[in-house]
């Protein structure tokens, strides 16, 4: 029964991933609105280099805005962010800290990438930005798709566990051999198999291992309206303002993000409340490791084949 009430979870967020609304519009207004944040950008920059009074407020406003609404397209680590919430235990607090420390070494990566290149390396504009999209931007998808794999993985190895324990307390006669332990214990010394997943390994995508690990794969594939903007500071000779907006711009990225990781908390919440009253409370934990992992890769991929295509 608890492991059909599981499966049934799993099918339900299958479900929902394939029969999901249209949001085709959405990514539509989203590239409208990014034409124009990017133009304002544009003419704000114009605006600076001649000294316009009120010019920096406008492309910081205009960055921030433009990283807002960006982030509503493809990319950014949404997907992971939101697949890392429902999927594991790692806190609300440390999701946020991810979500915007890698929105903001997303923007210092850009930074370093375009202004390091124009002043060490001498490349052209045209390089940096097929640097981004051709070879970054793949390896990114590519790194996001391996950590959803772990999540998997660890789904699986959850799954495996409980049932190593379940059968310890088995006798060879068919009957059960119980020690009454206390609730939440991991494992007993009775028979010194876990009893599931201990909450340290449930939160395992929490240790700062994995967290440098989620904030590289992001941070890995710079922005392009980021490249834009300080491509341009960096002709007009604004490069300070350049750099400042951009982090602006990480800012306003990280806002959105920021929401996909307490909406996440929030699903994962809710499916644990659901099936706990069936008495699966503890097959939850892996299931939705495994489910979230199966999306993080799905996506992925579409991502990487759009990359590459």
């Amino acid at each position: 029964m608890r492991l059909a009430v599981v499966i049934g979870v799993c099918v339900l967020g299958v479900l929902a991933v394939l029969l999901v609304p249209d949001l085709s519009w959405l990514a539509r207004w989203a590239v409208e609105q990014q034409r124009a944040f990017q133009n304002e950008m544009a003419g704000a920059v114009r605006a600076l280099r001649t000294g316009s009074p009120g010019a920096t407020a406008a492309l910081l406003l205009a960055a921030g805005a433009y990283g807002f609404v960006h982030a509503v397209g493809p990319g950014h680590g949404k997907y992971l962010i939101g697949g890392v919430g429902v999927g594991s235990g790692v806190s609300m607090a440390r999701l946020l800290g991810i979500a915007i420390v890698s929105s903001l070494a997303q923007a210092a990566w850009a930074i370093l990438l375009v202004y390091g290149g124009f002043a060490v390396l001498e490349v052209s504009a045209r390089s940096v930005t097929t640097l981004a999209e051709d070879y970054l931007a793949p390896a990114s998808y590519l790194v996001i798709a391996l950590i959803g794999v772990v999540l998997v993985w660890r789904g699986l190895r959850g799954f495996a566990r409980q049932a190593n324990a379940g059968h310890a307390h088995t006798t060879s006669d068919g009957g059960h051999d119980h020690h009454h332990h206390a609730e939440g214990e991991a494992s007993c010394a009775c028979c010194g198999h876990a009893h599931g997943p201990t909450p340290e390994e449930v939160a395992a995508l929490g240790s700062m291992r994995d967290t440098l690990v989620l904030v590289g794969s992001i941070a890995v594939r710079p922005c392009t309206g980021a490249i834009f903007l300080l491509v341009i500071a960096w002709q007009m000779d604004i490069r300070a303002a350049g750099a400042a907006a951009v982090i602006v711009m990480g800012l306003g990225t990280a806002t959105l993000t920021s929401l996909v990781a307490v909406s996440s908390i929030v699903a994962r919440g809710l499916g644990h409340a659901s099936v706990s009253r069936f008495g699966a409370a503890s097959r939850i934990g892996p299931a939705l490791q495994i489910l979230a992992g199966g999306f993080v890769v799905w996506m992925s991929l579409v991502m990487l084949g759009y990359a590459v295509g």
